[in-house]
């Protein structure tokens, strides 16, 4: 985790774009005004994390030919999904285009990105319910579309089973939304 300071003073070391420590700033704000700060903090952290893994690829590697060497949420994104295309399970790479997402306003606020996560763990399910909630309230478009398709390739029977006995209100919603209740 990052420490605790302005996203302009975690970034000023580096070579960054204004819009990378908008975006940051961006989800910071977006967490107070959801009442998820905790959420969007690690979503800063990891646009922080990734960005920095960014800055510090020598300038002389193929992915900065042609380029200004300076990074960017463009190149952030653009490097993320030169990460997925050679390791697909990339986690991190997945997040990192999650959160840019999130953080430049998509319609889907990276809920895209999220599906083999949501596959491999349930758990996830939060975290794209919680997305989906912010596109919705914050944004103003309606994301259960987007949610669904996240959410198309998780265990049911999972859900199912977390659902009632941990009163667990994302995996109901996912449910619902899956079965067609919603």
């Amino acid at each position: 985790m990052t420490e605790e300071l302005s996203p302009h003073d975690l970034l000023s070391s580096g070579h960054y774009g204004q819009d990378a420590i908008r975006a940051v700033e961006s989800l910071k704000d977006t967490g107070r005004e959801a009442n998820c700060p905790e959420f969007t903090d690690r979503l800063a952290s990891i646009l922080i994390d990734g960005l920095r893994v960014l800055d510090s690829l020598p300038r002389d590697e193929p992915f900065w030919r042609g380029t200004n060497a300076v990074a960017t949420l463009y190149k952030l994104g653009n490097h993320a999904v030169e990460r997925l295309e050679a390791t697909p399970d990339d986690r991190t790479a997945r997040w990192v285009l999650v959160a840019s997402a999130l953080a430049a306003g998509s319609s889907d606020g990276g809920l895209s990105w999220l599906g083999p996560l949501i596959t491999a763990d349930a758990v996830v399910v939060h975290d794209a319910v919680m997305i989906a909630d912010i596109v919705q309230n914050l944004i103003g478009l309606n994301a259960s579309e987007a949610l669904r398709q996240a959410c198309a390739g998780v265990d049911r029977e999972e859900l199912r089973r977390r659902a009632p006995a941990d009163g667990d209100a994302a995996s109901g919603r996912v449910l619902a939304l899956l079965e067609g209740d919603q």
